[in-house]
């Protein structure tokens, strides 16, 4: 029975060393979208009706720019296009130093960890170009990236009662910042 037990513990452990194996050597890049991505990246953010796709065009074209108040970049891993990085400050309503991130994961990226670590290069990213504070929200059912904030390093401040109304029915958020 003791052997049993123990070779069962050594597959589980060679199992999990594989799997931090892989993370160590994945590779994430937050960059501008290319003209090519357009449909891959309507797909991953669930774009469909015409005036939507015509508006994500515009923001695709102006992607790694600051196009009135979003900055949208591509979330690239191992060299594929695996989600868009949504970055916010609206002058008018967010002191100086402040933005807000939403980010989107192709269904096949989800559970891997690449949440996690968009959040915490993204942090390193604005911080060292002199922003101070950064938040995000989720919607309360959505474990995962709940998760991934926490591992990030992000703080909980909150629900976002009522935070979205689709269709008439209201959704609650989760908040989190993180900051120098």
């Amino acid at each position: 029975m003791q052997v049993q037990i123990q070779i069962a513990s050594q597959r589980v452990l060679m199992s999990c060393l594989k799997l931090m194996a892989h993370w160590l050597v994945l590779n994430i890049e937050l960059r501008p979208y290319r003209a090519d991505e357009f449909e891959r990246a309507a797909e991953i953010r669930q774009i469909n009706d015409i005036e939507h796709l015509e508006r994500w065009r515009k923001r695709m074209e102006n992607s790694g720019k600051w196009d009135d108040h979003y900055l949208h970049l591509a979330i690239e891993v191992d060299g594929e296009l695996a989600g868009d990085l949504q970055v916010r400050h609206c002058k008018q309503a967010m002191p100086d130093g402040v933005l807000e991130l939403g980010l989107e994961l192709a269904t096949e990226m989800q559970g891997k960890g690449i949440g996690t670590e968009v959040l915490k290069l993204a942090a390193e990213r604005f911080f060292a170009e002199g922003v101070h504070r950064i938040s995000g929200s989720t919607d309360v059912s959505n474990k995962a990236m709940i998760r991934a904030f926490e591992k990030a390093g992000w703080v909980y401040e909150g629900t976002l009662h009522g935070l979205f109304n689709e269709n008439g029915k209201l959704y609650d958020y989760k908040s989190f910042s993180i900051t120098i």
